[in-house]
Order: structure tokens, then sequence, then C-alpha cells
């Protein structure tokens, strides 16, 4: 029996970066920063160093401290949304 949560066999099942990345980009919070480590050495291991990157940068995020408003700094929130687009870009585009 495989002990491995679905979400992370996804993503060592993968066939290639840009389905590593979708798994990456649709996984839950809660599930990312609890296995940050393991998600991490996943993604390099396998070469994907724009994973390892997306998972660092979004862990970063969730532990950043908010403002009065409850909002997380806005360089520090531009500089990942703009990582988060062009990560988004590369996982969904084409293959031709």
């Amino acid at each position: 029996m495989d002990s491995m949560i679905p979400v992370i066999r996804q993503l060592h099942d993968a066939d290639g970066d840009r389905a590593r990345a979708r798994v990456l980009l649709s996984m839950p919070d809660t599930v990312l920063l609890k296995y940050a480590g393991t998600i991490g050495e996943a993604c390099q291991k396998a070469g994907f160093e724009g994973g390892a990157e997306y998972v660092l940068r979004r862990v970063t995020l969730m532990r950043a401290t908010r403002d009065r408003q409850g909002l997380i700094p806005g360089p520090l929130n531009q500089d990942f949304e703009e990582f988060r687009a062009a990560f988004a870009a590369f996982a969904n585009a084409e293959v031709g």
C-alpha cells in the first residue's frame, strides 16, 4: 500500500515539468505548507528548479507577517504574483 498522499503521488508521477507545475498550482495551501520540504525535494530530484522555487515563494508568502488589514506586504505579494503568473503560463502552455 502507498502511504504517500494522493497530491504528492501526482507530483511524483507527473509526466514532465509542465504537469508538475499544474499539480503545484492546484495544491492546497495546507498540504504545501505541511509537506514543503518533501515537495521541494521532489522537484529538485526531478531537476525542476522552477517548481522548487515556486514552493519556496509560496511558503514564504504564507508565513509572511500581515499588515493591520491582514494583507501581505505589497512588494512581497507583487513579486509572488508575477512569478505565479509566469509559472502558470509555463504550466498551461500548449506544447507544439
